[in-house]
């Protein structure tokens, strides 16, 4: 069995997704009003980014593989529970957006991840900045950007 580096995987599959995402951006319509490019432009960045990232993650990865040996990283038997508990509580978040809108939710699910994260014992902190980035995001895009949130 071929034992490859999930940073090699990782930046192979950065790759392969930055060069679609390039290829579906450039065949999208062009504006029929002022420069017919404009749509295009930030799409196809963010796709030769994304393929260019992915190479230098290979290369890198590749001349690091030669230098060194990796240590192996400490088996933390944390990641299970959160893995799962941020995906019992993201579809949570899915399930009451649309009957509790954007602030609820949005504080309920932020405050479940970071107590998640944090553990009961900063259940202050967690509360607060699950507040602060609750009320500045819905901020920005309601007072702001005029983008109506749920």
């Amino acid at each position: 069995m071929i034992k490859i580096n999930p940073n090699v995987l990782i930046g192979m599959v950065f790759t392969l997704f930055g060069i679609l995402y390039s290829i579906q951006a450039y065949n999208l319509p062009k504006a029929t009003i002022g420069n017919p490019w404009a749509p295009i432009y930030f799409p196809l960045a963010l796709g030769v980014i994304m393929t260019v990232s992915g190479i230098a993650l290979i290369i890198l990865e590749h001349s690091r593989g030669k230098t060194k040996h990796k240590a192996k990283a400490p088996k933390n038997k944390n990641h299970i529970k959160l893995i799962v508990g941020t995906i019992i509580i993201g579809i949570f978040y899915a399930l009451i957006f649309k009957s509790l809108g954007f602030k609820i939710s949005t504080l309920i699910f932020l405050g479940g991840i970071l107590t998640l994260v944090n553990g009961p014992k900063a259940l202050i902190k967690n509360v607060i900045v699950a507040a602060l980035f609750t009320f500045v995001s819905w901020y920005t895009f309601e007072i702001i950007f005029l983008i109506s949130l749920p």
